[in-house]
């Protein structure tokens, strides 16, 4: 007699669990679907946990991912988003050995002040320099500027001799002022496009 009152208290321990998931399925307009790929899902509605996945498939995608070192940015960068941790320093076209036009086409002439790149698809923009590694018309976020609240986005259009992996070069409208700017180590360059 004992055991039949423990079957029947477990029994309904169980009516009561599945009521419950029935009257939160019924609650619920949405169907739920059991895929093994949940990229398969086309126009079937799904429930919130599925299209949470959906979603952080898509941050995935559009994520930076920070690499170790330079060249396995570099290497990634050409079929992705990328970033790197490198050092920023500051030159002006009046520098030693500048010729006052940037090494990459279109040659822009910088002597005038103008430290702006007019992108087709950024808009105006900041000109750097960078490792030869890095191609004319690659757009780098550059975070954490001593003189900049916010992130800039920069445009590789200039060479320079000292100007070697991890090392890139802001340009600024004089040698003689650069508003404040200090040279700064573990700067973080994001390759937001690579080249033109």
């Amino acid at each position: 007699m004992e055991r039949l009152y423990h079957y029947f208290r477990y029994f309904g321990f169980l009516m009561i669990f599945f009521l419950f998931l029935f009257i939160i399925a019924s609650g619920n307009k949405k169907n739920l679907v059991s895929v093994n790929n949940i990229n398969n899902i086309k126009s079937v509605p799904v429930t919130n946990l599925s299209l949470s996945y959906l979603s952080l498939q898509k941050e995935k995608k559009n994520e930076i991912i920070v690499y170790d070192t330079f060249n396995e940015a570099i290497d990634n960068g050409m079929t992705g988003t990328a970033a790197f941790y490198g050092k920023l320093t500051g030159y002006g076209p009046d520098c030693k050995g500048c010729g006052g036009t940037t090494a990459c086409r279109p040659a822009q002439n910088v002597k005038n002040g103008n430290i702006y790149y007019n992108d087709q698809q950024y808009g105006k923009i900041r000109i750097l320099a960078a490792d030869k590694s890095i191609p004319c018309g690659t757009i780098i976020r550059v975070n954490n500027i001593n003189i900049y609240s916010e992130p800039i986005l920069a445009v590789v259009l200039d060479r320079g001799g000292a100007i070697k992996g991890n090392h890139l070069d802001l340009l600024f409208e004089s040698e003689k002022n650069m508003g404040g700017f200090s040279t700064q180590s573990n700067i973080k360059f994001d390759i937001v496009r690579w080249g033109f």
